[in-house]
């Protein structure tokens, strides 16, 4: 008897290890066909020029665009993994599941929300990516609610089809409902939305709030994921607008 319950002991050990390394082989591939996918957009479409002591995206636009029509901006935060073409499609849905190509993937792609009618001109421009946990993707967003990390990673720049980038400013971080009115991409008020900010800002970073320079509002999961009603958020303003590449 005792034998019987030994074997039937190692049969369950036997499929729990088989079953957990099944799991732990499809996250690797999973992660690994998501670091290729933008490994390869990046590698095909853009190239790092250094100059002096700056370092920029030369971006092929024309071939990237033909690629696909959505996308809108390339965005870039030196010394971070976030370095990822910006698509905005019909709904909100439309690309949190599925990369550049539309193809299913598990962390999408980086995207500006469908209810930004002019992004980068709005106001308040969304955009939103994935927390994965491999790194990549918005996952480096979260480490803005800690000052120091805001210190030593103060710009995020978008690239844009017309050849020039946008630099903007971070001066907010925080964790926010899902449903927070400051995803609002329609704003008119936009004192009135930097009080609101301010509310539950993190961080102490200067900002003029009588400014009427466009926000942009990056948006992530926090650790728990995306079934909690909390996000990480970091906001930043247009600080210089049309600047061309070679004067990054």
């Amino acid at each position: 008897m005792k034998k019987i319950v030994r074997r039937i002991l190692m049969v369950i050990c036997l499929t729990v290890f088989c079953y957990s390394a099944y799991n732990l082989i499809d996250i690797y591939l999973n992660y690994k066909k998501i670091d290729d996918t933008y490994d390869d957009v990046a590698d095909e479409y853009t190239t790092i020029v250094e100059e002096d002591e700056f370092s920029y995206l030369q971006i092929d636009w024309d071939e990237l665009k033909a690629r696909n029509a959505d996308v809108k901006a390339w965005i870039q935060i030196p010394d971070t993994h976030v370095n990822y073409p910006v698509l905005q499609g019909e709904t909100n849905d439309s690309y949190i599941h599925r990369d550049i190509d539309k193809k299913e993937l598990s962390a999408g792609s980086i995207f500006v929300a469908s209810e930004n009618m002019a992004p980068f001109d709005d106001l308040n421009t969304v955009i939103y990516g994935h927390n994965m946990k491999n790194g990549s993707m918005f996952h480096d967003i979260k480490s803005y609610t800690d000052q120091e990390f805001a210190n030593q990673h103060p710009y995020i720049y978008i690239y844009l089809p017309d050849g020039t980038v946008s630099r903007y400013k971070v001066f907010a971080a925080h964790i926010i409902s899902a449903v927070s009115e400051l995803y609002n991409s329609q704003i008119n008020d936009l004192q009135a939305f930097y009080q609101k900010i301010m509310e539950t800002n993190n961080l102490s970073i200067s900002v003029d709030q009588n400014s009427q320079q466009p926000i942009i509002t990056l948006s992530t999961c926090t650790s728990g994921g995306s079934s909690t009603n909390k996000r990480n958020v970091v906001h930043a303003v247009l600080e210089e607008k049309g600047i061309q590449i070679s004067k990054i």
